[in-house]
């Protein structure tokens, strides 16, 4: 049983506890799937689960999960001597065969390094002469020039299938010359090795949508992720073709997945999670051709989940999602709108109006929306005084309408192959000035302005920009501590100015103009669009004039989607894709179900002690729901189950007599396959231990604690239960945190001190 110290904040994120998370007994390679910040991001990421998911469908492949540990966590490592490992099976990643780390945000990168470190592998790529590869890959290997020296090798573009490929070689060649097996996977197109030169490198993309892997059977998080739901991707790309997002030009062309294909996802998922909300996953989901149709069949066959969708672009959704989305549960809405003036965004290549967005508040208004989110972005050269003032115009019908704003203000920050790939980053004190023409146009009542922070903007446009010479700059910040930059209290600023102003002129080179004839740091990434197509596109910008999207037309930037007419997801002119698929068939729902009051009482024991009381609760509610209960919701717009509990546990002390109190559908409760079904469903160490139909009360809910401590602690208030190396006492205190905090017993067990009638389980 892991024995964590009792400062450890959370110490359920390195228990590899997880329901659903896959243990195999034998396999040939071994793969450690890295994520370089805290199990709470890691948890939430939908391409982290789908690598997963993916890697351990191969027959002799097992891929384990690691996280960046907490500061706290990386102290006990660091004073006990123990590498960091991985969840599932707690192996050092030293002693893996590969390990690969998803870079998705510049600010994670000293966490790759420091990761490494505390695993004891060497940094550079060229230092290490035996253990695992180490792999990159995510949106980060868009332009890799300025960390590619910590990897071994380096996929670029969507790694579903040459992942397959890697894999099945490193079987093939397993005791090989590690540098052999190197040399031997990266001729794999899209993937290439720093220690072996530059070449060109060509994005990978899946084709087809329909036949990729989408993961279903996930690892349910048992502490509080930062997006506690179920995500499923329903198309991929975008096609908007808005100027500044890498997204957008790094993951063309737009595919979207079938509805009846989404449909499945989603029944398969919810079942298999028992998660009470959904996303429907799209860099841009308005412009998912069939929408509404996905949209009723979680309305009718989930009523009670909630069903939320990322950021909108606005005109893409009509009447008819947003009153479906109003029936019951659901989320917010968010609207990327970028900029305040047609003249600005037709720069931006933001083909829509405020007309669009104000035709529809009163429709926001009637099915129930009190808030919704805008995001704007500053930092561009062409912005004028009059664009800011512009900002409450904007505002002002949602406040006629007692709608909550919430302005999300960004920096803009030229990336890499977009065709403002060769703009400056805006200054510091200009766009500070421009945070506070905001905040003053739109500070009111009624609106909440929050800013990203621009120091924070500005060095993720230095590394995004970058080239080789940063390397030297992440071992700079790595031998100063730097890690866990993406949590404000752990960003240091600082260290990277001191860095900078010890290379001469480097700073503004990297953050200013680029020359549209000199070659570019990430020339070499073949991102499948013609470079001039981009400086076509810049040209626009400078002229205000605007692209067709790759919905309606082909905007010819070089992929081969457009050389054979519509690609995947495309929809012509005139056309109905509705026609071309078949319906989704939608059961009648019970309309009169019948409820009944039960009370459980499980168990938290072993490493289950770790875990926190409101992470049992959404632990519990999701094994019940996975199981197919139905529990009665209360709320119209938020529903929630109405639950009564026992008092909370502090972290650290077991149980076998935990109490909960829920309303559910039927009586299949009291069956003991049900009860099976549930703890199959539980992480290790949690158990339903009986059923009773009735309320909580009250009898029969003595209980007492017993301690395992060592011998000499003999108190009066301590009865004594047994003897041996160590001693058991009985104890009927209250202050039971305290007790566990003076680190006198190895174990304190909450057990009952009377008889309980109800359906056991043995």
């Amino acid at each position: 049983m892991l024995d964590l110290p009792r400062n450890i904040t959370k110490p359920g994120r390195y228990l590899g506890i997880e329901p659903n998370r896959v243990v195999k007994e034998k396999s040939e390679v071994r793969f450690a799937l890295c994520y370089p910040d805290m199990y709470e991001i890691g948890m939430s990421y939908l391409g982290f689960f789908l690598l997963y998911d993916l890697l351990n469908s191969l027959d002799g492949v097992w891929c384990e999960r690691c996280f960046a540990p907490w500061h706290d966590m990386e102290d006990h490592l660091k004073s006990r001597g123990i590498p960091l490992f991985t969840l599932e099976s707690r192996t050092p990643l030293a002693r893996m065969d590969a390990v690969g780390f998803s870079l998705g945000y510049e600010l994670n990168v000293t966490n790759v390094l420091n990761m490494l470190s505390l695993s004891g592998i060497p940094l550079r790529a060229e230092e290490r002469k035996d253990g695992p590869l180490i792999i990159g890959g995510g949106p980060l290997m868009l332009n890799p020039a300025p960390y590619e020296h910590f990897f071994d090798l380096i996929v670029v573009g969507e790694a579903e299938e040459v992942l397959v490929d890697m894999m099945t070689r490193l079987k093939a060649l397993k005791g090989c010359r590690r540098a052999g097996v190197i040399e031997e996977l990266s001729v794999l197109k899209g993937v290439y090795s720093p220690l072996l030169g530059r070449k060109r490198v060509e994005r990978l993309y899946v084709e087809n949508l329909n036949e990729s892997c989408h993961p279903v059977r996930q690892p349910t998080p048992i502490v509080g992720s930062v997006h506690n739901r179920y995500n499923v991707e329903i198309s991929r790309g975008c096609g908007n073709g808005c100027r500044f997002c890498i997204a957008g030009f790094g993951y063309r062309p737009y595919r979207e997945r079938e509805p009846s294909r989404v449909a499945d996802l989603i029944d398969r998922g919810l079942k298999e999670t028992g998660y009470e909300e959904v996303t429907l996953l799209s860099l841009s989901s308005g412009d998912y051709s069939r929408l509404s149709e996905l949209i009723h069949h979680v309305r009718d066959r989930h009523p009670n989940i909630s069903l939320s969708l990322p950021s909108l672009k606005i005109g893409t959704i009509g009447e008819e999602e947003i009153s479906l989305l109003g029936t019951r549960a659901r989320g917010g809405f968010t609207f990327a709108l970028e900029a305040s003036t047609a003249d600005l965004r037709e720069r931006l290549n933001k083909d829509i109006t405020i007309e669009a967005l104000t035709r529809q508040i009163p429709l926001l208004k009637k099915h129930g929306w009190r808030k919704i989110k805008i995001y704007f972005m500053i930092g561009f050269p062409w912005e004028r005084e009059e664009d800011f003032a512009a900002i409450s115009d904007v505002i002002a019908p949602f406040r006629r309408y007692g709608i909550e704003v919430n302005l999300s203000v960004s920096p803009f920050t030229p990336k890499p192959h977009t065709p403002f790939q060769w703009l400056p980053m805006e200054d510091e004190a200009m766009l500070r000035e421009k945070i506070g023409l905001i905040k003053k146009v739109a500070g009111t009542r009624g609106v909440k302005v929050k800013c990203r922070d621009v120091d924070t903007s500005i060095m993720e446009a230095l590394i995004s920009r970058g080239d080789g010479r940063l390397t030297t700059l992440f071992e700079d910040l790595h031998r100063k501590g730097v890690r866990l930059e993406a949590w404000r209290e752990h960003f240091q600023p600082g260290y990277y100015e001191e860095w900078l102003r010890s290379q001469d002129g480097l700073r503004d080179e990297l953050l200013g103009p680029r020359n549209l004839s000199r070659p570019l740091p990430w020339d070499f990434i073949d991102n499948g669009i013609d470079k001039s197509f981009l400086v076509r596109e810049l040209e626009k910008a400078e002229c205000k004039e605007l692209t067709p999207d790759c919905y309606t037309s082909c905007a010819v930037c070089g992929l081969s989607c457009a050389a054979g007419g519509l690609g995947p997801g495309r929809r012509s002119p005139g056309s109905d894709l509705r026609s071309s698929i078949p319906d989704i068939e939608h059961p009648a729902p019970d309309l009169d179900p019948t409820y009944s009051t039960f009370t459980l009482r499980y168990q938290k024991c072993g490493e289950a002690r770790y875990l926190g009381h409101l992470d049992i609760v959404d632990i519990l509610f999701r094994a019940l729901r996975s199981a197919g209960l139905s529990l009665k919701m209360h709320g119209k717009y938020h529903p929630k189950p109405r639950i009564s509990l026992s008092s909370a546990l502090p972290v650290g002390i077991e149980s076998a007599c935990e109490l909960m109190q829920i309303e559910a559908e039927g009586r299949a409760l009291l069956e003991t396959a049900c009860i099976r079904m549930i703890n199959s469903r539980l992480p290790k160490g949690m158990r339903i231990l009986e059923v009773r139909e009735g309320r909580m009360d009250g009898s029969g809910n003595g209980f007492v604690y017993l301690l395992v401590g060592r011998p000499g602690l003999d108190k009066e208030e301590w009865g004594p239960a047994g003897g041996g190396a160590g001693r058991c006492y009985v104890w009927s205190g209250s202050n039971v945190k305290e007790l566990w905090l003076s680190g006198d017993f190895q174990r304190i067990i909450k057990i009952k001190s009377c008889k309980q009638q109800g359906r056991a389980v043995r």
